[in-house]
């Protein structure tokens, strides 16, 4: 018996033959294994591609050259994103992505319009801007992602920038930015202190203790106090000016150190803030300076603290009204008693705005009982 090895396109065909008895394969032998000849017959399915992408009998499909795709990869067909906002406006930016890889995008599946670096300055709402239920994006599909901008409450040039996201796994495509510049346009904001009600421009008025009169707020015990937050920041300069009543620093003066009238860069009041960069000033009396009062400020924190004594001999009148107001740059904070200007102090490096008003106290001392305080102002500048 001798056996013959035959090679049919990079496939070992064994062919038993009984050549010493003259025996030829036989014909199932043939159908199982078919030779060369049989493929090389017109309108047999040599070279032809099955469904899977390989030839019809099993050989892998020859390389075009062309890479596989990414799982996960996009382009950016166009973008709708502002170059310019006012403080405080809003508007609606949009971003059309064409999916280029091999996933499909659906919110299940994790894939988003993410803020680079996980932040936008104009877009507080999420980091993400997430595809709806039930949307689905397959290879060489565009969506249009939308979302709220707004501007902030600085002027300044900022930067919107968005890219895709696969939520845990990678960040991916082209990015898209723009370059958003935001101007402040000036205002003013005013209460009379005569209500409880809120006033139009502030954002929230928090009472404790006191009575509202048609003269103004009345202070009646040493905790009294009202806060008032402005629904603008005020991060360049700026005033406030508020008339006081029965103000009789002979009577009322109950402690070493009262703070009657204050700016603050936020809510606290406290001294925790000597422990941050933000920025404040006030209104000191109390019976550490006579019949006088103190002026302090701060740009930046307790170590930037500055003071001075103002009218350490004053003689007051109850039955008047006074006049305070407090005047603010990017250098300086001056003082001024009806009309004249009292001294200043220094006020530069701040970074903080200004954003909350504390009368009869703050929280760092007891106030001082007796003071009407009424038709607060505040102004600021863009």
């Amino acid at each position: 018996m001798a056996v013959a090895w035959a090679r049919h396109r990079g496939r070992t065909v064994l062919h038993l033959a009984l050549l010493a008895l003259g025996c030829a394969p036989t014909d199932d032998a043939s159908a199982e294994h078919p030779t060369r000849g049989d493929h090389d017959r017109p309108g047999d399915s040599a070279g032809a591609l099955d469904d899977t992408g390989s030839l019809a009998d099993g050989e892998p499909a020859e390389d075009t050259g062309a890479p596989p795709l990414d799982e996960d990869a996009a382009v950016i067909v166009t973008s709708d994103l502002p170059t310019a906002l006012a403080c405080a406006d809003a508007t609606t930016g949009s971003v059309t992505v064409r999916n280029t890889g091999s996933a499909t995008w659906t919110r299940d599946a994790g894939y988003k319009l993410g803020a680079v670096d996980d932040e936008d300055p104009l877009y507080s709402s999420d980091t993400r801007v997430w595809l709806p239920d039930g949307v689905a994006v397959p290879t060489g599909d565009t969506y249009t992602f939308e979302f709220p901008l707004v501007g902030p409450d600085a002027p300044a040039t900022y930067t919107t920038d968005w890219r895709m996201v696969h939520e845990g796994v990678r960040w991916f495509g082209e990015t898209v930015s723009a370059s958003v510049v935001v101007e402040c346009a000036g205002g003013s904001v005013v209460d009379p202190l005569t209500e409880a009600a809120l006033q139009d421009g502030f954002a929230d008025k928090q009472i404790s203790g006191g009575s509202f009169t048609a003269d103004g707020w009345q202070t009646t015990g040493a905790y009294d106090q009202l806060v008032l937050v402005l629904d603008t920041a005020i991060h360049g300069s700026g005033s406030l000016e508020i008339d006081v009543r029965n103000f009789d620093p002979t009577t009322q003066y109950s402690s070493d150190k009262h703070q009657i009238i204050n700016l603050y860069t936020s809510e606290d009041g406290s001294q925790a803030v000597f422990d941050t960069d933000e920025a404040w000033w006030n209104i000191r009396t109390g019976t550490n300076y006579g019949t006088g009062v103190k002026l302090l400020a701060a740009a930046m924190g307790g170590d930037s603290r500055e003071e001075v004594r103002l009218i350490a001999s004053a003689s007051w009148d109850p039955s008047d009204v006074y006049t305070w107001r407090v005047d603010w740059d990017d250098s300086a904070v001056r003082v001024s008693l009806d009309g004249t200007e009292l001294d200043s102090l220094g006020f530069s490096g701040r970074t903080q705005p200004l954003t909350t008003v504390f009368l009869g106290r703050d929280n760092v001392y007891e106030g001082q009982v007796g003071p009407i305080y009424s038709n607060l102002r505040v102004s600021w500048e863009p």
